[in-house]
């Protein structure tokens, strides 16, 4: 969640270098995919084209003017010029940044208006050529003089493109043609006037960059006979008045016709060497083909002559007035002096003037490349030298600026369609999608339902600060494309502004809104333009909106810039160095030393009341990134050699769950608890201890707590989790499926296997003898006595247990009768109990168990199977377990009761040896009476 952004710095020397020259690349890099994207008119083509229209406007506001004095229709030449001026104007409003264009209305606007130039400039033309006609037979000398003129002019003319070198010069030897021109035109008056309109209208059309080019091819070849050149200044034609006269095929050399008055007479075929006509004046008369050699006229007037071929070889002096004389193809070669305007030089390159320019103080250079040794402002507030060294008082270097954070949504965490993507907030129903790109780039899509008549806002990017700048325009673009959505539905693309403490200002945004379309649609292309921050506005950022039913819908490639009109996709930032701050840009081998750095805008939530950022580095080296929602608040902080996670719940009432984790030199320490009131701030202390984990290299490991143990969940292999819990008292507990722990050099040699599953399964198995202090278990089925002391079964409470086993093979078996241990101990009957043993059935039997092989077992029977007993046993040979269920005969007490039973076999055997003695003796007196 760390970011960085606005951040105070100090930036070396080098530092500005190298940001100077990486944006100086970037620049370049965007200039070259401007200028190979057809649907962008790039900033070299905009100053280009600043400069050609300036020029097609000049040409807009002559043709216009001179159309109106012939009274020719201008209206669809003014509609064309208004539409194509309207569509020019919002492009070349900044030429410093390239703009998205329609090729198409671009070329139909430029089509109509040269097609409407064109209609009119053939009108002006046929009007020009019908006023020729009319006038052609009275003016022809008059024309031939000025064309003579103009053949020295024309001559100069054919090294244009070199003008730059003799400008000057070629200015004043045009400014003597002109003189000698304006004293034959104010002579020729009539007929002047109609030639110049002509002329000037064919002049002002060769602004036209179609006819440029043959314009100038004309002019080289020089003016024919017949054409018309109209000259206004008094020059060496001093005061003398030529009505209509006619000089024809005359040549006037160095005559000089002073204050003679010329009327109607006619020169002609005439030669008139180095005569004056002082003070004449000559109105009418016609000077055919006379030749004129020195002759000089002198402060004559001719008003309606006409001069052909007339050489201006000899015009040396005076003005030629070129506002009323529009000349083709001159020849600068033999302008030395004087000026040349250069509001009337146009020229195909500035580096034909290869003369020092010297200062140019006024106008502006547009859509040029400037290159130079070395360049200043003119109070120095900004210079560099001929080395690349730029020193600036404010310096602010702009590059092409997205302000939207994470435009191409990289650094996404979690899954669909729980995507988290740094610096935008997609709600409830926005997720990332990395399957619908455009251009590569991944999107942000909507598949869900707003329900009926409901606006749903389900992304937002990141605010970006505006840092004081209001009233400046903003606009905005995206990529949208539609996978099927219901037709009553709308989408809502969003530029909004934002207060301080990040909330909507309500009249503070501009949308662009679009139906839903129930046909999957391909990707289209969103703009918003102009949006104005307006006064009380913090932040500005980017909305996506849905309204109105279930659709499913993305958008891709944002773009936030500080223009007045949408500029095409960029995925990075931009690069913005002023007074000392940089936004969004990239510091290589540098040293910043400042106070205080934020990474981001202020946490926008109520819960931040300390005014958090995202990420703050203090002056005193501490490093804190801080979160907050509803519900949580995280901060993590790198302070004094540690590092410290603390975990603040802001739901509670009067005790709030907190986590507290520190890494230090010493481990780490891990402790769960509450606090006593909501700590929005991370400063209050864990109150109530519930728990801790405690690592480190004096105590190892220590557990506390309800919840605190060390948990195995097993291997990759296992999809669930499967291992054991060791808790805090330190028992073993399975974890998921697993049913055993063991301990051993592997699963195939486990010393000992226990079970610990819940059903009691498995066994605790040891693979080896076990020794239980003098207590030994082998592995070869013996139990022995280490100290060769006798081994005790006994119950819990001390008394011996109960032994279960098959044959038991001992040596003597040894009953406990101790008295001392006994009590109500009574002379047993033993009659009662030989009662007892005669009346068992005895049996002889196999168990179930037995093979052919066994032995015929003899015993008394425990009948457990019938209900009315078919083997007699006296219950009290019977012996039951705890629960009163039969386990067999009870042989002790069938034992000690057959020993009763042998007592009472040997009283009735002593009885019969006594009866026997008895008979015996009472038999020996008999036998002794019978033989004696």
């Amino acid at each position: 969640m760390a970011e960085s952004n606005a951040t105070q710095i100090i930036l070396t020397d080098d530092g500005i270098k190298i940001i100077n020259a990486q944006n100086t690349a970037d620049n370049a890099a965007s200039g070259v995919a401007n200028l190979n994207d057809a649907n962008l008119m790039s900033v070299i083509e905009k100053q280009t084209q600043a400069s050609q229209y300036a020029g097609l406007t000049s040409q807009y506001n002559v043709v216009l003017a001179r159309a109106k004095e012939a009274s020719i229709s201008t209206t669809a030449l003014t509609t064309a010029y208004t539409n194509l001026n309207t569509f020019m104007t919002a492009i070349l409003t900044d030429t410093t940044k390239a703009s998205d264009v329609n090729r198409d209305t671009y070329k139909g606007l430029t089509d109509a208006y040269n097609t409407a130039l064109s209609n009119v400039q053939t009108a002006l033309s046929n009007n020009f050529n019908t006023d020729i006609s009319n006038m052609q037979s009275s003016v022809s000398a008059a024309s031939q003089a000025a064309s003579s003129a103009a053949i020295v002019a024309s001559q100069a003319t054919t090294t244009g493109n070199n003008a730059s070198q003799v400008a000057s010069q070629a200015y004043s030897a045009a400014t003597v043609a002109q003189s000698a021109g304006n004293n034959a035109t104010s002579i020729a008056n009539n007929a002047s006037q109609a030639a110049s309109s002509a002329i000037l209208v064919g002049s002002q059309a060769a602004v036209s960059a179609n006819k440029a080019s043959a314009d100038y091819k004309t002019l080289s070849a020089g003016v024919k006979d017949g054409s018309i050149v109209h000259i206004t200044t008094e020059t060496v034609i001093d005061k003398g008045v030529i009505g209509t006269a006619e000089i024809a095929n005359g040549a006037i050399t160095n005559a000089q016709i002073g204050n003679a008055a010329v009327n109607s007479a006619k020169i002609a075929d005439l030669a008139v060497g180095t005569a004056q006509i002082g003070d004449g004046a000559i109105t009418n008369a016609k000077i055919g083909k006379l030749a004129v050699g020195t002759a000089q006229i002198a402060n004559a007037a001719i008003t309606d002559a006409q001069v052909g071929n007339v050489s201006a070889n000899k015009l040396t002096a005076g003005t030629i007035d070129f506002n009323t004389i529009t000349g083709k193809n001159i020849n600068a070669s033999n302008i030395t002096t004087g000026t040349l305007s250069t509001d009337r030089l146009n020229v195909g390159k500035l580096s034909a003037l290869s003369a020092n320019l010297g200062d140019v103080t006024a106008g502006s250079l547009k859509g040029v490349d400037i290159i130079a040794n070395t360049f200043s402002t003119p109070n120095g507030s900004f210079t560099t030298d001929a080395n690349g060294a730029v020193v600036a008082s404010n310096l602010t270097i702009r590059g092409v600026t997205n302000l939207v954070y994470n435009a191409a949504l990289l650094g996404n965490s979690g899954t669909y369609p729980n995507t988290k993507v740094t610096g935008w907030n997609l709600f409830t129903k926005g997720y990332y999608s990395n399957a619908t790109l455009h251009d590569g780039v991944p999107s942000i899509g909507f598949n869900s339902s707003t329900g009926s008549g409901t606006w749903v806002t389900f992304a937002q990017s990141k605010l970006y600060p505006l840092n004081g700048l209001h009233g400046q325009p903003y606009s905005a673009s995206v990529w949208f494309i539609d996978d099927g959505s219901e037709a009553a539905m709308n989408y809502q693309f969003t530029l909004a502004f934002f207060d301080a403490n990040g909330n909507r200002l309500a009249s503070g945004y501009a949308g662009n809104t679009w139906s839903g379309n129930p046909t999957a649609q391909g990707w289209a292309y969103k703009t918003i333009n102009n949006a104005i921050s307006p006064s009380n506005a913090a932040y500005v950022g980017i909305q996506y909106w849905a309204y109105n039913g279930t659709g499913h819908a993305l958008f891709s490639s944002p773009m936030l810039t500080q223009t007045a009109l949408s500029t095409g996709y960029q995925p990075d930032t931009g690069n913005v160095v002023s007074a000392g701050e940089i936004d969004g840009s990239v510091i290589n081998g540098s040293t910043i030393n400042g106070t205080t750095s934020h990474g981001g805008d202020i946490i926008s939530n109520a819960n931040n009341t300390t005014k958090y950022y995202p990420m703050t580095i203090t002056p005193d080296g501490a490093y804190k990134s801080t979160y907050f929602d509803s519900a949580v608040g995280l901060q993590s902080s790198v302070e004094s050699g540690a590092i410290i996670y603390k975990y603040r719940s802001m739901i509670g009432n009067g005790q709030y769950l907190a986590y507290d984790s520190v890494i230090n030199g010493q481990g780490l320490n891990l402790q769960s608890g509450y606090t006593s009131a909501k700590d929005t701030t991370f400063s209050n202390p864990v109150n109530t201890t519930t728990g801790y984990v405690i690592v480190n290299v004096n105590d190892g490991i220590t557990l506390h707590g309800d919840n605190q143990q060390v948990t195995f969940n097993g291997t990759s292999d296992d999809v669930t989790p499967k291992g054991i819990i060791i808790t805090p008292y330190g028992n073993i507990n399975p974890n998921g499926t697993q049913n055993i722990w063991y301990v051993g050099n592997g699963p195939t040699m486990k010393t000992a296997s226990f079970g610990i599953d819940g059903s009691g399964a498995n066994n605790i198995q040891f693979n080896r003898s076990l020794d239980i202090g003098n207590f030994n278990i082998n592995t070869y089925h013996t139990i022995t006595s280490s100290d060769n002391g006798p081994i005790h079964f006994n119950r819990n409470d001390g008394k011996s247990v109960d032994i279960y086993a098959a044959t038991v093979n001992y040596t003597s078996l040894v009953k406990s009768s101790l008295l001392s241990l006994k009590k109500d101990v009574k002379k047993a009957d033993t009659a009662y109990w030989a009662q007892l043993v005669n009346s068992i059935d005895l049996a002889t039997y196999q168990y179930k168990s037995d093979d052919s092989n066994s032995h015929i077992r003899l015993s008394s029977i425990v009948d457990d199977v019938n209900d009315t007993k078919q083997w007699r046993l006296p219950d009290i040979f019977i012996s039951r377990d705890e629960n009163g269920k039969l386990n067999g005969v009870d042989d002790s007490v069938l034992l000690n009761a057959t020993l009763a039973t042998v007592q009472e076999q040997q009283k009735e055997i002593d009885q019969l040896n006594g009866h026997n003695m008895e008979l015996e003796a009472r038999l020996n007196k008999l036998e002794a009476r019978l033989n004696g």
